[in-house]
């Protein structure tokens, strides 16, 4: 008898034990399905996409201010002539152009025109009427800076200037004056757009004169003294 009870009693115990270690696997199991998967560690090999550097705002502004090419440049403002040549005379109006091509952001070739209405201070019953006509080499040296353009350069070239003086209502005595000239233009430009630059520039001419004629007569005298001029004028550089 202690025999059988014995063996039920080891049967039974082996039971408990399968069917506990059945439930146990079973909860692991559920556990494991209920928690999310851990996200994968990034790769060694992935590479993080790099975003380029923007540039300065400083030389995105300076390469808009100027273009390669044809340029132009007109002008209006004042002249005045200074020393002797200046005696009886009152601010003019001046006319200008300069035009020609940007070779390079530092420098650009320009043919100048200019043309000056000499303002004559005469008495009252006299009439007096000068105009100078110039023509010549005019290159420009360019230095652009963040907010503006300085520009500087020589001038050679050659004039004409005609002269009319009357009296009264009797004939009027022209002459006209042919000779070199020298001179220097300087000024400053500020950037309005990608093609445009408004500013100021100051002109300096020395007209040398060769010879002055009498119109209509055989008259002619060589050389004469220097005229100087200084003109100041509102520029547009496109």
């Amino acid at each position: 008898m202690r025999s059988d009870r014995a063996h039920v009693m080891s049967v039974l115990v082996a039971a408990l034990m399968l069917v506990s270690a059945r439930a146990t696997a079973e909860q692991a199991g559920a556990e494991g399905a209920a928690e999310p998967a851990a996200p994968a560690p990034p790769s060694a090999t992935q590479r993080t996409p790099r975003v380029a550097a923007a540039p300065a705002a400083g030389a995105r502004e300076i390469a808009t201010t100027w273009r390669e090419g044809f340029m132009v440049v007109p002008m209006i403002g004042i002249n005045s002539f200074q020393g002797d040549s200046g005696r009886n005379t009152g601010p003019g109006l001046r006319l200008g152009l300069l035009a020609g091509s940007r070779l390079t952001e530092l420098l650009s070739l320009n043919i100048g025109f200019a043309f000056d209405f000499v303002n004559a201070d005469v008495p009252a019953g006299v009439s007096a009427s000068q105009y100078a006509f110039d023509v010549g080499f005019n290159p420009l040296f360019h230095f652009p800076l963040e907010k503006l353009e300085i520009v500087a350069g020589p001038i050679a070239g050659v004039f004409v200037d005609y002269a009319s003086l009357g009296i009264g209502g009797g004939p009027s005595m022209e002459v006209w004056t042919y000779g070199w000239t020298i001179g220097a233009n300087a000024g400053v430009m500020f950037p309005v757009g990608a093609k445009v630059r408004l500013g100021g520039l100051a002109n300096f001419y020395l007209r040398n004169p060769i010879k002055s004629c009498l119109v209509g007569g055989d008259m002619c005298v060589d050389g004469a003294d220097s005229i100087k001029t200084l003109a100041l004028s509102f520029a547009a550089m496109l």
